[in-house]
């Protein structure tokens, strides 16, 4: 019977991890979704707060970061088996354009709310 996982040329005995594409798409949409999702509130709450100018970008990056620190401690046992890189996993979408945009759009709207109307 043969083994169904492709075997490396040089090691008889390693076998090559293979990654499904579908479920990379999967995981990367999630991490995606998480950090759009903390974007969000921490635009909420940086708006009530009233922060303004550039100092208001520093908890969107703390947030990130953090985000970044919570998903290796959930992930941390072999985040290659989920990804393809360490890079994927950790700053994916850290500085996008949809996050970013979100992030300012909800600062933006509550801060509005919150202390000019």
């Amino acid at each position: 019977m043969m083994n169904a996982v492709a075997m490396e040329p040089s090691t008889k005995n390693k076998p090559l991890e293979v990654i499904n594409p579908i479920n990379l798409r999967h995981n990367m949409g999630v991490l995606a979704f998480m950090r759009n999702f903390m974007a969000v509130i921490t635009g909420i709450v940086v708006g009530i707060l009233g922060i303004e100018g550039w100092s208001g970008f520093l908890p969107h990056i703390a947030v990130q970061l953090l985000c970044a620190a919570a998903m290796t401690l959930k992930g941390a046992a072999n985040p290659k088996k989920y990804f393809h890189t360490w890079s994927n996993f950790l700053f994916f979408e850290v500085l996008s354009s949809t996050t970013l945009l979100t992030y300012i759009l909800f600062w933006m709207i509550f801060y509005n709310v919150a202390h000019i109307f």
